[in-house]
């Protein structure tokens, strides 16, 4: 929300703040970075999704299709429900598409929150998601580097356009990757690829 004033809008309109600057348009997803350092870096992109809301949160919520629309990740395992709305997930990404060599893995929290009026917003279906420590989870190893995901989130907001319902979609990832950084000339690549995963969230709902 800091992102976007406390109004979803203005992602829309090419409108960021706190940090976020905006990058451009591709594929209809408004893309925006954040850079922490050379190793933490923030993404974001907002863009329509011409389904309804209950469609993409049943892709969005569900760890197990995240690797079939999102291409960096390999594996994601939902390791433990802990209520019905908070699990543990455990993740594998293939990194040797931002030309990093090693593996990273993540062990998260992901929380659902559904219906939550927000002032301005209106109601809103939210995933969010952090790095957690847990004993249960799988132990560092030598073959990856253990990443961190900082607050992440998929926001959802359903409109109504020309009789139709459709979906406002904003994916958030904020993530510490481990030594080393990106190579710099890669780096504006890898700034828009990532948040065209809404692009190929899309696409996946709508084959």
């Amino acid at each position: 929300m800091a992102a976007c004033s406390d109004d979803l809008h203005n992602l829309f309109s090419h409108q960021a703040a706190a940090g976020w600057n905006y990058q451009g348009e591709e594929q209809e997803v408004q893309l925006y970075y954040k850079m922490f350092s050379s190793t933490r870096h923030g993404f974001l992109g907002a863009s329509l999704v011409s389904q309804p809301l209950s469609h993409v949160w049943a892709a969005v919520s569900d760890p197990t299709l995240w690797p079939l629309y999102h291409k960096p990740i390999q594996t994601a395992r939902l390791h433990h429900r802990v209520t019905n709305s908070i699990n543990l997930v455990y993740l594998v990404c293939n990194t040797t598409l931002c030309a990093l060599k090693q593996p990273r893995d993540f062990c998260c929290v992901c929380v659902e929150a559904k219906e939550v009026p927000v002032l301005l917003v209106g109601h809103l279906s939210v995933l969010a998601a952090q790095s957690v420590y847990d004993t249960s989870m799988p132990r560092p190893s030598r073959e990856m580097v253990r990443g961190e995901i900082l607050p992440s989130a998929w926001v959802l907001q359903p409109v109504t356009m020309e009789g139709k319902e459709i979906t406002r979609v904003i994916y958030l990832a904020q993530v510490e990757l481990g030594a080393p950084g990106f190579p710099p000339q890669l780096l504006s690549s890898f700034i828009k690829q990532q948040p065209l995963v809404i692009a190929r969230l899309a696409s996946f709902l709508g084959s």
